[in-house]
């Protein structure tokens, strides 16, 4: 098995290798999971699901950030999640996308937390952002939970979206009080 980037109780994050086609075609061959990312409620073509995993690879070994596959510690694939660059608004993207089965059980928020306290013990970035459709109320809610605060309303891929960011400072200062 490969190194896993960061774990929680529940989960672990590892790089994604070549070998994982299938598990990222199987989590986008759902239309209710891509129902708020592109292409829509729509199965994603195995060309776009190799177009990714090749970024996510490609990212992670040249940058060491990346779009990470989700794991529970009993080694069941449920997701993926981490960070893209973004250039407009410029900046790295917190992003996750879960198979059906896995919600309602809290990981989307467990691994956001995770990754806010990785990023910023990980990068010199000042901050990152994280964005969903205005309509996807579980999505908005979680960036709330892990600490998140309003940024801004913007279109994005022609889709209303509402963009959350955090900092450094405020990432700083919410660690202390919780450890108060």
């Amino acid at each position: 098995m490969t190194n896993p980037v960061l774990e929680t109780d529940r989960l672990r994050l590892v790089p994604f290798t070549e070998d994982d086609f299938q598990n990222l075609q199987s989590l986008h061959s759902d239309p209710e999971v891509n129902r708020y990312l592109s292409p829509g409620p729509a199965i994603m073509s195995p060309e776009e699901v190799r177009h990714r995993l090749t970024n996510y690879i490609g990212d992670h070994l040249h940058t060491g950030i990346s779009k990470w596959k989700l794991e529970t510690l009993d080694g069941d694939v449920v997701g993926r999640a981490g960070f893209t660059w973004m250039n407009d608004p410029e900046g790295y993207e917190l992003g996750y996308c879960l198979k059906q089965a896995a919600w309602g059980r809290g990981y989307a928020t467990e691994i956001t937390r995770a990754l806010i306290a990785w990023f910023f013990e990980n990068t010199d970035q000042d901050h990152f952002l994280a964005y969903a459709v205005r309509e996807n109320d579980a999505s908005l809610k979680v960036m709330q939970k892990a600490g998140m605060g309003f940024w801004l309303d913007l279109d994005m891929h022609g889709l209303a979206c509402r963009f959350y960011r955090i900092d450094r400072s405020t990432y700083m200062e919410q660690a202390m009080a919780a450890s108060a």
